[in-house]
């Protein structure tokens, strides 16, 4: 086993989550934050506005007029689309490299987190009546403990691969036997020095594990389906989603089975697809 804190000392490799995105989705999470606020925050950051002009006069949305405002941007996405332009370009800097220990190609880690967080969005529509607001941003993060990890994983695959290959042990158990740590736990670490809510935090330290959470966290459980979804799909797979373990339990708490899968799959298809063409994924 290697030392730890070798580890969690490689967190200060990654560059820090930017503030304006931040207080961004905070007022993206408030109800009564008004345009005029969201305004407020944004405005500086050009990026962000870029892709908010760029979206709105896309071919997606098929305007007769073009859009030159950011105000008017805002209005026209709403919050939850807004969130979703947000999070997902924000992330891209930090999930869309290859990452050699996985075996993911550039963009495909990006990808399987985008695919994740629409999972999580279609499975809490149909299961409650608000959505939870950490959980687009739990499902999107969920596997940023991999960008962490990575060098570690490929200077021992070896290891890790002869653990898995008796059976025994999942991929993510055998990162905590063979390294110290997994990739939850790290993840969940790089989501604390963020200063994320506390229940992304969990959602993505517990996200493998949703069976050993109170039932009252309901983010957990469903980042959990919206992964194991993902995977099932073999979106951004790589080595280790071939070897991760399946709670039944989860489904049976929720009530779902195999007509509720099969819909929630095809509903998946349809919205991947228009943000496949939003986002630019390829």
């Amino acid at each position: 086993m290697i030392d730890v804190s070798r580890v969690t000392k490689s967190i200060e490799g990654l560059p820090p989550f930017p503030d304006v995105v931040g207080r961004a989705l905070h007022v993206l999470d408030d109800p009564q934050a008004s345009v005029s606020e969201l305004v407020s925050v944004v405005q500086y950051d050009p990026s962000i506005t870029a892709n908010v002009l760029k979206l709105c006069n896309s071919a997606y949305y098929g305007l007769s007029r073009e859009v030159r405002s950011l105000r008017e941007g805002l209005v026209l996405l709403g919050n939850a689309q807004l969130k979703d332009i947000i999070l997902a370009g924000t992330v891209v800097k930090y999930l869309g490299k290859g990452t050699n220990g996985y075996d993911l190609a550039k963009g495909e880690l990006w990808k399987h987190s985008v695919a994740t967080g629409i999972f999580g969005r279609i499975i809490a529509k149909r299961l409650f009546e608000k959505e939870p607001p950490s959980l687009f941003t739990a499902c999107l993060l969920h596997d940023i403990g991999k960008v962490v990890l990575d060098a570690f994983v490929d200077a021992d695959f070896e290891q890790l691969r002869d653990l898995v290959s008796k059976g025994e042990h999942s991929f993510l158990e055998a990162e905590k036997e063979i390294l110290g740590i997994d990739h939850a736990e790290i993840g969940a670490e790089v989501a604390q020095k963020w200063d994320f809510p506390a229940e992304i935090v969990q959602a993505i330290r517990m996200h493998h594990r949703p069976m050993d959470v109170s039932s009252d966290d309901v983010t957990t459980p469903v980042v959990y389906l919206a992964n194991i979804f993902t995977v099932f799909l073999g979106i951004g797979v790589g080595r280790s989603g071939l070897f991760c373990r399946g709670h039944e339990d989860v489904m049976i708490r929720f009530g779902l089975d195999g007509k509720d899968i099969q819909d929630l799959l095809m509903n998946f298809y349809d919205e991947f697809n228009k943000v496949q063409d939003m986002l630019g994924l390829v």
